[in-house]
C-alpha cells in the first residue's frame, strides 16, 4: 500500500523527523512518503497558523488519489483541514489527533495530551469533547515550548517532558498522547520511564491508516464528507 504523510507546516527538520518515525514503524509492505507543502507557517501554534497552512496542505490531499495513494495522513496534531481532505477525496484521511485520543481512550479509563503551549489547551479540550471524550481527558500539562523547537532530542525538552507526565499522572491519566507531531520521536523514552502508554501522535496516525486501507474501509460520503458541490481545480 502507499500512503501520503502531510506535515502541514513547511519545516524541513519536522517532515525529516517524522518520517524517521514512520520508516521504524510502517508494515514492511507500506510505502510512506513524508512532504510537507513548500508554502504556509514553519510551524503551526494558533488557529491563524493552521487558516494559513490548510491550503497548500489541500493540494497536496487533491493529488494523492491519482498519483496512486491508498491514504492520506495529517502529521499535525490540530488535525488543520481534516473534514475538508475528508470531503475532496474518496481514500482514508486520518488526523493524527483523532486517532491518537481515540487509541489513548481504548487503552486506559483517563488520558493526558502534553501540549506545547498554554494557548492550545483550549483547543484541545474542545477537540476532546467534539470526539465525545471530553470526560476521559483529565489533563493537558503545557512544556512551554514553541513547536518550532520540538524536533531533536534535547535534554531540557525531555526534563521537561517528564516532569510535566508525572503531573498528569497525578491528575489521574493513565495514558499520555505527545500532543505535536514534533514530540514523537521519543515518546518510547518516556514510556519507559514512567511505565503507561506513551502514544506517538504520528505512529498512531500511520497505523490507522493502515488499518483503513487492510478493512477496505474510507470515510462515508452519506451525510458530513459529502464531495462539495464547487471544487477550485488545482493549479497543474
Amino acid at each position: 500500500m502507499r500512503i501520503l504523510v502531510i506535515n502541514p507546516n513547511s519545516s524541513a527538520d519536522m517532515t525529516a523527523a517524522i518520517a524517521r518515525e514512520l520508516t521504524a514503524v510502517r508494515r514492511p509492505d507500506s510505502h510512506v512518503d513524508v512532504v510537507n507543502p513548500a508554502g504556509g507557517p514553519l510551524s503551526i501554534e494558533s488557529a491563524y497558523d493552521e487558516s494559513r497552512a490548510v491550503p497548500e496542505m489541500l493540494r497536496l490531499v487533491q493529488r494523492a488519489p491519482e498519483q496512486g495513494y491508498d491514504a492520506v495522513v495529517i502529521a499535525c496534531f490540530s488535525d488543520p483541514g481534516l473534514d475538508a481532505a475528508r470531503e475532496l477525496v474518496d481514500i482514508p484521511v486520518v488526523g493524527i489527533q483523532e486517532a491518537s485520543m481515540y487509541l489513548a481512550a481504548s487503552l486506559g479509563s483517563f488520558f493526558g495530551v502534553l501540549t506545547t503551549l498554554e494557548r492550545r489547551v483550549p483547543v484541545r479540550r474542545r477537540y476532546a469533547e467534539s470526539l465525545g471524550l471530553g470526560g476521559k481527558m483529565v489533563s493537558t500539562p503545557v512544556l512551554n515550548i514553541p513547536v518550532a523547537e520540538t524536533v531533536g532530542s534535547l535534554e531540557r525538552m525531555k526534563a521537561t517532558a517528564l516532569a510535566k507526565s508525572r503531573e498528569a499522572m497525578a491528575d489521574g491519566a493513565e495514558v499520555l498522547i505527545m500532543g505535536c507531531a514534533g514530540l514523537g520521536d521519543w515518546s518510547h523514552e518516556l514510556q519507559q520511564e514512567l511505565g503507561i502508554p506513551i502514544i506517538n501522535p504520528n505512529a498512531a496516525g500511520l497505523k490507522l491508516a493502515e488499518s483503513l486501507v487492510d478493512l477496505r474501509l474510507a470515510h462515508s460520503k452519506a451525510r458530513s464528507f459529502q464531495p462539495p458541490r464547487y471544487v477550485v481545480p488545482l493549479d497543474r
